[in-house]
């Protein structure tokens, strides 16, 4: 083992947690498990010319993620890049990897994979943000949560689920959180961007920012989780040019609640970015403070926090990415002890099958202490982790082999 701060080229890491996986949802998950009130206007999966979607409210909210030939594809070399046809060949749940709903195979692909720590957010789930009734999201939330404590009680050392909060009900997220912490979860999730209208620097919110950091579960800024759909626009028109700045509305919110003076209440509050990756970050911390030095202290244009936004970002937010080399060589202005690596697994950008020989690669170059931090520790840490259960990293065959 190299000393602390030695440069190794290609780090020995052997062990992987994924701050940032997933699991796609049975078709029948809500219509069947949440409240019987809220039955005929649960989210569901309609076939529509040959295709599954999620729908609600008889609009397409959401697509079939987690398909055999897709997943992981863009960490595969063998499987090539789709052409435009492919990607529109129609695809029903039928396609999904039965890994990806099922613990028993879940738990195996991800140790085959070096993943010994899996942290589990949803796939419709996020997308459902988009539902702005509050008694029907709330419940929405409650049928999830309960589904993914079952999920993960197969190996609750090794996996370990994000609960779904009701953005629209502050009051009915913190009870949400508390009987999460109580069933085992991690975190929860809140909207990465509510809107203008309900942003996170308002009084609402003065009761979750107070339970999530006293209970000592980390909120979850995840990329798709807007109040009016991902991106901020309905299911269907998402392109290209909204997916290249996601990170427009983590930066909105994390904003909002740093100037807002957040986290100066609630120092024990931790929020994390998932899925935005991280190069945006340096910049983002310099316009904040040259704002807070130029126009707020200088001009009074705003009161004043008693320390800089940088300080706050250092000290409450955590950076989850996937493939982002920028923010990997920017690390030391991010913050090396805030940054986390996510394998995304099932979904079609995942590492999986790859991922310890992707995050040696991305991490090439980073000395051996860091790098370990990025892959593991900085999660194992932040999601409590109990590191002497997890296994030791077996490698693909190895792991194969043990698990038959």
């Amino acid at each position: 083992m190299n000393a602390p701060g030695a440069l190794n080229p290609i780090p020995t890491i052997t062990r992987l947690i994924s701050s940032d996986s997933h699991i796609i949802e049975p078709p029948g998950l809500w219509v069947e498990r949440i409240d019987r009130a809220f039955r005929d206007r649960a989210p569901r999966v309609a076939r529509i010319d040959g295709s599954d979607w999620w729908i609600y409210n008889g609009e397409r909210i959401g697509s079939v993620s987690g398909r055999k030939k897709r997943s992981g594809g863009m960490a595969d070399p063998a499987q090539g890049i789709a052409s435009k046809g492919a990607v529109l060949t129609h695809s029903t749940f039928d396609d999904v990897h039965p890994a990806a709903y099922t613990p028993s195979e879940y738990v195996k692909e991800n140790l085959a994979d070096g993943v010994v720590g899996a942290v589990i957010r949803p796939t419709q789930g996020i997308t459902n943000y988009c539902i702005d009734d509050a008694e029907l999201f709330g419940a929405i939330c409650r049928a999830y949560n309960d589904w993914m404590v079952e999920f993960c009680s197969v190996a609750p050392h090794m996996l370990k689920g994000v609960a779904m909060l009701n953005n629209y009900d502050p009051a009915d997220a913190v009870r949400e959180l508390e009987r999460a912490q109580g069933m085992g979860m991690a975190g929860g999730i809140i909207s990465v961007y509510p809107g203008r209208e309900h942003a996170y620097h308002q009084p609402c919110y003065e009761p979750l920012w107070a339970a999530a950091a006293a209970l000592q579960m980390p909120l979850s800024l995840h990329v798709l989780t807007n109040h009016n759909g991902p991106y901020g626009v309905p299911f269907p028109q998402v392109d290209y040019s909204l997916r290249v700045n996601a990170d427009y509305w983590v930066r909105m919110s994390l904003a909002d609640m740093i100037f807002g003076g957040v986290f100066e209440r609630h120092p024990g509050l931790v929020v994390e970015t998932s899925e935005h990756e991280g190069g945006w970050v340096p910049y983002f911390l310099w316009q904040m403070d040259w704002t807070y030095e130029h126009r707020i202290l200088r001009r009074r244009q705003q009161v004043a926090t008693p320390r800089r936004p940088s300080e706050y970002f250092h000290d409450n937010v955590y950076v989850s990415l996937i493939y982002d080399q920028g923010a990997i060589e920017q690390r030391d202005r991010i913050g090396v002890a805030r940054l986390m690596w996510g394998s995304d697994y099932p979904h079609e950008q995942s590492t999986h099958p790859r991922s310890l020989e992707t995050v040696r690669t991305l991490l090439a170059g980073v000395p051996q202490d860091e790098a370990e931090a990025i892959a593991f520790g900085n999660a194992a840490q932040l999601f409590q982790f109990d590191r002497a259960r997890l296994a030791p990293g077996p490698t693909m065959a190895e792991a194969a082999v043990s698990l038959g």
